[in-house]
C-alpha cells in the first residue's frame, strides 16, 4: 500500500477524506498525518492524524493521541497503524491513545491487533448549549470593565498574555499554545483580564465549525485568580449568548483535575457521551 505524509503543502488534496478540524490542524507544530492508497480506488482512501504531546516538557513523557482514523478494511488499517508506530517511535513517544465516538468493525479489529485494548466509556468532553451556559445564575451579573474580548486588545498584549500563561506552565488543551495566532480563537467570545495594560488571564475559545465551539484555555494569575476566572467565564458566556444561537454547542473538556472540578460544579448532572477508548505503550 502506498502511504504518504499529509503536510501543510498537500493537505487540500485530502479535503474529502479528513474532517474539517483535522484538515485545519495539519501544519500545526505537533500535528502529524499520513494517508494510504491500497490500489482499490484512484485516490487515497485511508488516513490517520495524531498529535504529539509533552515533546518539549522535560517533566513529562512524550505521548501521542490519535485524533482521526479511517480505513476501508483491516489490512489497510494495519499497514497504516504500522507506519504510525514507526513515526512515533522516531519521536520517542512512550504511550499512544485515542478516544473515538465509533469505529467500524475492521477499524476496531486492526487497532486491537496493533496492541490497543479497546474499551467503551464516558467521554472526557461534556457538551452543553449556549442556552444552558446562559442560564447559569452567576452569568446574569455584568462582568467588571477590566474583562475584555480579544477583539479589544492589541497583538502585543495578546502575545505577552500567552507568554505569561506559558511561563506558568498553563497550556490548556494546546501543546502549541505559543505558536497559534490570535485569529485561531473567536475574538468576540474569548476574553482576558487587563490590569495596568497587561493581560493577567485568558479564556480562549476556538470555533470548530459553525455552531460548535471548544474552550481551549482558562488561566488567571494571582492575586484574585478565582474571582477573575469567574468573571472571564461570565463575560464569555454573555458574549456567546449575544452572538450565537442558544442551541449552539460548547465542548468543555475535563483534561485535568481543575477542569474536572469546575465542570462538575457548573453542571453536576452532565455526563460525557459513550465513546471507545484505547491506549498502549509505544
Amino acid at each position: 500500500m502506498k502511504i504518504i505524509d499529509i503536510t501543510e503543502e498537500n493537505k487540500q488534496e485530502y479535503e474529502g477524506l479528513l474532517d474539517e478540524e483535522c484538515l485545519r490542524s495539519i501544519g500545526r507544530e505537533y500535528y502529524r498525518g499520513i494517508a494510504g492508497n491500497d490500489g482499490s480506488s484512484e485516490g487515497f482512501n485511508s488516513a490517520l492524524v495524531w498529535e504529539i504531546k509533552g515533546k518539549e516538557d522535560i517533566g513529562r513523557d512524550t505521548a501521542s493521541e490519535i485524533l482521526f482514523y479511517k480505513a476501508p478494511d483491516e489490512e489497510c488499517g494495519s499497514e497504516l497503524l504500522a507506519e504510525y508506530d514507526s513515526s512515533i517511535e522516531f519521536e520517542n513517544v512512550v504511550k499512544s491513545s485515542f478516544e473515538f465516538p465509533t469505529l467500524s468493525g475492521s477499524e476496531r479489529s486492526s487497532i486491537e491487533k496493533s496492541g490497543y485494548e479497546v474499551k467503551g466509556g464516558e467521554s472526557r468532553d461534556v457538551i452543553v448549549t449556549v442556552g444552558e451556559l446562559a442560564s447559569l445564575p452567576f452569568a446574569a451579573k455584568t462582568p467588571p470593565p477590566y474583562i475584555k474580548s480579544l477583539a479589544e486588545i492589541t497583538m502585543r498584549q495578546f502575545k505577552a498574555g500567552l507568554m505569561a500563561s506559558v511561563l506558568h506552565e498553563r497550556f490548556g488543551l494546546l501543546e502549541d499554545l505559543p505558536f497559534l495566532p490570535m485569529s485561531w480563537y473567536h475574538l468576540d467570545i474569548s476574553s482576558c483580564i487587563i490590569t495596568d495594560d497587561k493581560i493577567n488571564g485568558l479564556l480562549l475559545v476556538h470555533e470548530l465549525k459553525e455552531g460548535l465551539f471548544i474552550v481551549e484555555l482558562l488561566f488567571a494569575m494571582q492575586p484574585d485568580a478565582n474571582i477573575n476566572l469567574l468573571n472571564m467565564i461570565r463575560y464569555s458566556i454573555r458574549a456567546a449568548d449575544r452572538l450565537c444561537d442558544k442551541n449552539d454547542k460548547v465542548i468543555l473538556r475535563r483534561h485535568n483535575k481543575m477542569s474536572e472540578d469546575l465542570i462538575r460544579k457548573l453542571f453536576p448532572y452532565k455526563k460525557g457521551a459513550e465513546v471507545l477508548k484505547g491506549e498502549k505503550d509505544a
